[in-house]
């Protein structure tokens, strides 16, 4: 029954593209992320350590308040 449904309904092609779609933009991805420069990444990676702008004695407990 399963089959049956799978054959009128067109779903195995689906399944099909969806997977050779998964395959192109896994290498696209992998591709690019060996291609990028060292430095580069090392400056993404710094990004969520870098805060907004406050200064650096700031705690993130003392950001919300108010004097």
């Amino acid at each position: 029954m399963l089959q049956e449904l799978a054959a009128q309904t067109g779903a195995t092609a689906w399944a099909i593209a969806s997977l050779l779609f998964f395959l192109g933009m896994w290498l696209v991805i992998t591709v690019q992320v060996f291609r990028t420069p060292d430095e580069t990444l090392e400056a993404r990676a710094r990004l969520a350590l870098e805060g907004d702008g406050g200064s650096p004695t700031e705690s993130p407990s003392d950001a919300g308040t108010t004097a």
